[in-house]
């Protein structure tokens, strides 16, 4: 119920901006209609119904230098004879207005550089994430009112709302009282636990929270930057806001009548404050730098004395980096560290040694190594591809990433992904998300036509 008003929303304002666009004739907006197959290839995916699929998508983004009084940047597919894979991301949608030559006001949805390590690494602690595929989530903007001044030596950013909207992750259907089968994405709970050494069936209620409760939360946030990132550069960022994450609670108890257990699962809304600092040098060719997080989440969540929940501890992340940029390649190698940030569940149902249902960060350690190259060919044919590693030892895993844009005209271009992930077991000790998706390796490819 409440994603289909987020989508009559979305759809009133989409109206509302192409109206404003049909009436500007500066407005700069690329359409692109995308063709493409993705298929998992992992031998050990535990197919739903196929391992192919077939999409049709549309995208509309607006020229990234324009100075529209509206810019946007959606898209959205429908999987063929798949509706649960079907989805639509509204990265950013806002207007614009000039106060004066260095004062810009936007109303809308927006993407901000908060803070570089989550940029890197996607955690989606400042802004929400896309997560139809949570391997490789893509940051939305956050909602509301944005100030920014630019000045000669620094620059400045303050953020309010009345709004809050979460992240954004794969869709789900219960019925009867179980996940149904069809998104392979979808991490779901157990079809069945032991009780009394005894193998029982699970029925799931998901009580969802207050549309009105849910959407309607306060946020605010400024940011403050020194020097540009060709030079050198030093940035302090605040924002105090709901978890783009919600805390998971749940109680259950067994039905003697059928032998089946019952589990019901509440999602909370809490709130978190964050602080970020970043600091980058560019020598030459080369640009270093480090960036930090400290994350308070609230400690006292609002679940009633029969819900088992999660309790959260302060964390502090660090991440440096180094950066080689050519004129057609770029090569960086990046470190993450997450010290804290423990979660633990309280209730009834809590053991003390399983993983519990809310995890703050898809890992605590990790180590990247990226490649970027752009090459311009003849006429308007271009070749971007990227490359990316990431291990880690603490939390036992492996992710290869690789996609590549080859336009071979004006109007049309070609497109691939793959992914390829390697993980061992979730413990209590190895509280990470990439374990969840080890049998998801896939490959996409497709095409796409400007209009």
């Amino acid at each position: 119920m409440r994603k289909r008003n987020i989508l009559k929303l979305a759809a009133l304002v989409i109206g509302v901006g192409l109206g404003v666009l049909g009436r500007s004739a500066k407005a700069q907006l690329r359409s692109d209609l995308q063709l493409f197959s993705d298929s998992f290839i992992s031998p050990s995916f535990e197919a739903n119904q196929k391992t192919n699929y077939q999409f049709v998508g549309l995208s509309l983004k607006s020229a990234p230098n324009a100075e529209d009084v509206l810019k946007m940047d959606i898209e959205g597919a429908v999987a063929i004879g798949a509706p649960l894979l079907n989805y639509l991301n509204i990265s950013e949608i806002y207007f614009q207005n000039k106060q004066s030559e260095n004062e810009t006001l936007i109303i809308g949805r927006k993407l901000i550089h908060w803070n570089d390590l989550d940029r890197r690494w996607n955690f989606g602690l400042w802004q929400p994430l896309f997560q139809w595929n949570p391997l490789n989530s893509q940051q939305q903007g956050l909602s509301g009112i944005f100030w920014q001044a630019d000045r000669e030596k620094y620059s400045v950013t303050i953020f309010a709302s009345p709004v809050f909207v979460p992240n954004q992750g794969p869709t789900f259907e219960i019925s009867e009282g179980t996940f149904v089968r069809g998104n392979p994405w979808f991490r779901r709970p157990p079809d069945s636990v032991r009780i009394f050494q005894e193998v029982t069936q699970v029925d799931y209620n998901f009580e969802r929270p207050d549309e009105n409760q849910a959407i309607f939360q306060t946020s605010y946030g400024a940011r403050l930057s020194f020097g540009t990132p060709e030079t050198a550069m030093a940035q302090l960022s605040y924002m105090y806001k709901p978890s783009s994450e919600l805390a998971i609670g749940y109680s259950g108890l067994l039905d003697t009548s059928k032998l089946r257990g019952v589990v019901d699962l509440k999602p909370q809304i809490f709130y978190h404050s964050l602080s970020g600092l970043d600091l980058s040098q560019r020598w030459g060719v080369f640009r270093y730098g480090v960036s930090g997080i400290y994350d308070r989440p609230q400690k006292d969540l609002e679940f009633d004395e029969k819900w088992t929940h999660p309790e959260f501890k302060d964390a502090f992340l660090v991440s440096p980096f180094v950066e080689m940029i050519l004129s057609d390649y770029t090569f960086s190698l990046q470190a993450l560290n997450v010290y804290g940030g423990e979660v633990h569940e309280v209730g009834d149902m809590a053991i003390p040694d399983r993983v519990p249902l809310t995890v703050r960060y898809p890992f605590q350690q990790a180590f990247k190594a990226s490649l970027e190259t752009r090459h311009a060919l003849k006429g308007n044919t271009r070749l971007i591809s990227r490359t990316s590693y990431t291990v880690s030892q603490k939390n036992d895993f492996e992710y290869v990433q690789w996609n590549m844009n080859y336009r071979f005209s004006s109007l049309w271009s070609g497109f691939t992904e793959l992914e390829l992930v390697r993980a061992g077991e979730r413990t209590l000790q190895n509280q990470n998300e990439i374990a969840q998706y080890k049998n998801l390796d896939r490959f996409l490819v497709g095409i796409a036509y400007v209009f």
